[in-house]
């Protein structure tokens, strides 16, 4: 090949050549590429011939190779070793980083005959420094944002590494902090456990939890939880520790306070029969006193669901495991239910509950458990006496109302019946009286449009009441009806199961009117299940939007359903199925909803019972502005 390779075996140093681990060249006196190795060509994809002389340069990533010109004549010149890091383009076309290393071969004057270089592939070795750096910069990014003090203390307990919060809480520099000893900074009454505590986990290599004092800089001490982690080699021997000072003074003030409030909770939860309880519903977590007493549970047992359901009234079972589901569910609960302990004695208790974390992956739930036997009693008095009132009063309106209707609809039909038969005199006369006839007739019309006009005004009475159209939130409108109804449905064993779409848009509408819509529809869905005792009364209100993409509101019962032929009649004034119902909920509900722009249907399920639905136009669709309801009456009368 060359003068100073003579007397060599050419194939064996070939070989020798290109199967060394690098990219090998060489070069003469004065820097023209005469020789590359096989991997150099089989790398870049040039072959020998082009990259000869300065051909390999085209190689070089453009942004490196004035660098790498502007070295190489002072290596030239120099005559020494050198080295760099440049990119050379893969026959694929991809960049990779390589180790630029020159060597001069000289005989055995010193006279230079030649330049030896190799190119190693240091692109991984480069990719792992970055992510190091990386590395170190988010390490720095993480300590610094870390809700604590964060230290790196060596086996001598001296501080190596810590957080800027460090230095500000106690009011060191970087150097003091360096070569301080902490144990100055712990309070005297605390030091003699935090040293026992350190002394036992730098013998053991357990993690190191305490809670104790630090002096802040301006002197004043403040509570910290301070844990520690052990350091390891690749022996897994003991080199220094990670610590980490939380400050939970507040929280040890707050502690204290809540003693001292647990006290007075008691006493309140004693007055107000109130208690309350704590449970992941598999295990018993906490029952406070009160808890206890109503249901005349014995302090030293354990408390279960199962334990809790066997003394609750056989009647409201299905409801209370309706409960216990939607609370597995993770479903916050507020529910009535009786319980007869065993003394015998009945009450009537209240209890809501909702959810406050996850306790080794079961829902674990804080709730509240109240006596109200008393006022269900007297509420329960007050509901029969309401309710009589209620019946003499809809006794009263209606025979006001049939009263009403004769008396101004009685004169234009005498009217009409008399005109009637003096037109048929007339006509029957030798010869007819046309003229005569025709008269009486206008005077029938006349009395006909009068008894229209007494009709109308009947309809203006129902309607005396002003609404305003105006956005309104349907899913909400309906959780203070429910809130309103929870007595009376919980009362006749009506199991509430809400399902309201989350991103209902606003309709636009009454809300007192449709809100009284809603009650009838729920009073009607609980009347119709009252003779159902062999399935749970599951009462199901759904919102949505419909085909229209109109906001939609539908009640769904298991009772005993309406036949398909009923469906219309069922709308119809003064039709009903109930013994002592007026049959006008249902019509005046309509005409509710009509004059919102919306529409009242029902439907028989697939299974028992009916669903009772309403859709009205969503709030940018109604009509603006302040309209009179037709044929909506009063609240009383909707109910």
């Amino acid at each position: 090949m060359n003068e100073w390779l003579q007397g060599t075996d050419m194939n064996d140093l070939s070989r020798v050549v290109d199967a060394l681990p690098g990219l090998v060249w060489t070069a003469l006196p004065d820097g023209d590429v005469d020789f590359l190795n096989q991997r150099w060509c089989e790398y870049t994809g040039l072959s020998a011939d082009k990259a000869q002389g300065h051909g390999w340069q085209v190689a070089v990533h453009p942004d490196d190779l004035p660098l790498l010109l502007e070295r190489w004549p002072s290596e030239l010149a120099g005559g020494t070793r050198g080295e760099m890091e440049a990119r050379l383009r893969r026959f694929d076309g991809e960049y990779r980083w390589f180790l630029f290393r020159t060597f001069p071969l000289a005989d055995a004057s010193g006279h230079l005959e030649k330049w030896c270089g190799m190119n190693t592939d240091i692109d991984d070795r480069r990719r792992t420094e970055k992510d190091l750096r990386a590395i170190e910069t988010n390490y720095g990014e993480f300590v610094e944002s870390f809700p604590g003090l964060v230290v790196t203390m060596n086996m001598a307990g001296k501080v190596e590494l810590f957080s800027s919060e460090v230095l500000e809480y106690f009011g060191k520099t970087r150097e003091e902090l360096r070569s301080w000893q902490m144990n100055d900074a712990v309070h005297p009454d605390d030091l003699p456990r935090v040293i026992a505590a350190f002394t036992e986990s730098v013998s053991t290599g357990k993690p190191y939890s305490i809670e104790h004092r630090c002096r802040r800089a301006d002197g004043v001490y403040r509570w910290f939880q301070v844990r520690a982690l052990a350091v390891r080699d690749e022996n897994k021997q003991i080199t220094g520790w990670y610590v980490v000072l939380t400050d939970i003074d507040d929280l040890k003030r707050a502690e204290t306070e809540f003693r001292q409030a647990y006290g007075q909770l008691a006493e309140a939860q004693r007055l107000s029969k109130t208690g309350s309880f704590v449970t992941d519903l598999q295990a018993d977590r906490k029952w406070s006193d009160e808890a206890y007493r109503i249901f005349e549970f014995d302090p030293a047992t354990t408390v279960t669901v199962q334990a809790v359901r066997d003394v609750v009234h056989v009647e409201d079972r299905p409801s209370f495991d309706a409960a216990i589901a939607r609370i597995t569910a993770g479903m916050d609960v507020d529910y009535m239910f009786r319980i007869v302990t065993h003394r015998g004695v009945l009450k009537h208790v209240r209890t809501t509950a909702h959810i406050v974390e996850d306790a080794a992956g079961r829902p674990l739930f804080v709730g509240a458990v109240q006596d109200v036997t008393e006022s269900k009693l007297a509420e329960e008095a007050l509901n029969r006496a309401r309710s009589e009132l209620a019946r003499v009063a809809r006794a009263t309106s209606m025979s006001t109302l049939t009263a009403s209707i004769a008396h101004e609809v009685n004169q234009p039909l005498s009217g009409i019946i008399t005109n009637a038969s003096t037109c048929l005199r007339m006509l029957d006369a030798d010869p007819p009286n046309v003229d005569g006839a025709r008269e009486t007739a206008r005077r029938t019309i006349r009395d006909g449009n009068r008894a229209a006009d007494v009709i109308t005004r009947l309809r203006a009475l129902f309607s005396s009441k002003e609404f305003t159209l105006e956005p309104l939130d349907l899913n909400e409108a309906t959780r203070e009806v429910i809130a309103l109804s929870l007595s009376e449905l919980q009362s006749n064993r009506v199991i509430v199961q809400l399902e309201l779409a989350d991103d209902l848009p606003p309709a636009r509408g009454d809300r007192v009117q449709l809100q009284l819509v809603i009650r009838n529809l729920l009073r009607n869905a609980s009347d119709a299940m009252a003779d159902v005792d062999d399935r749970p009364r599951q009462l199901t209100i759904r919102t949505g939007l419909d085909e229209e993409d109109r906001v939609r509101l539908s009640v769904q019962d298991v009772g005993e359903g309406i036949e398909p032929q009923n469906v219309d009649k069922i709308f119809a004034a003064f039709y009903t199925t109930k013994t002592d119902g007026m049959g006008i909920g249902l019509s005046v509900s309509r005409s509710v909803i009509e004059s919102h722009h919306g529409r009242l249907w029902a439907a028989p399920n697939d299974g028992p019972g009916a669903t009772f639905s309403f859709s009205i136009p969503r709030s940018v669709e109604a009509v603006a502005g302040t309209r009179s309801l037709d044929a909506a009456r009063s609240p009383a009368a909707i109910m």
